[in-house]
């Protein structure tokens, strides 16, 4: 398994920030803005000839923090997932996606929440959704981030 926290301390350090967006563009990850069906996924991460690209479904987004929490978790993908073998596993056996979807997951839930900056009594006290809603995320990450689930 992949140590995300390693990879996104390491990305963060580089960068000097937890904006998906930036990590992306100074990885040389192409994001690519696109208008597809409503059931498409809301991101997806592929890689074409040594390229990788993120190509955001804009139908499918509703707010900037929506935004970003797609961004980051396709860069989980892009960081963690975007071996030769990783592609092959997923184009053309019956191998368990979901794993590949917690990890990145996590990795956008590490991104996206430093719980360093915020009173670790403070959080004590906030329901999930109150924590959800000060960070900007989605009840789900907060869960990742957390452990409550």
């Amino acid at each position: 398994m992949v140590d995300y926290r390693k990879k996104v301390q390491s990305l963060v350090k580089k960068y000097k920030t937890r904006d998906p967006y930036t990590i992306a563009t100074g990885e040389r990850i192409e994001i690519k803005y696109k208008y597809l069906s409503p059931s498409s996924p809301e991101g997806i991460f592929k890689k074409v000839l040594r390229q990788k690209y993120i190509v955001i479904n804009m139908t499918r987004i509703i707010s900037a923090s929506h935004l970003n929490m797609v961004l980051a978790h396709e860069l989980g993908h892009a960081k963690m997932h975007a071996s030769n073998k990783t592609f092959f596993l997923h184009d053309h056996t019956f191998y368990d996606r979901g794993r590949f979807e917690i990890e990145a997951n996590k990795f956008a839930a590490e991104l996206l929440i430093d719980e360093n900056k915020v009173d670790k009594l403070y959080l004590q006290n906030l329901s999930i959704e109150q924590l959800a809603c000060s960070y900007g995320v989605s009840i789900e990450l907060i869960k990742y981030k957390f452990t409550f689930n």
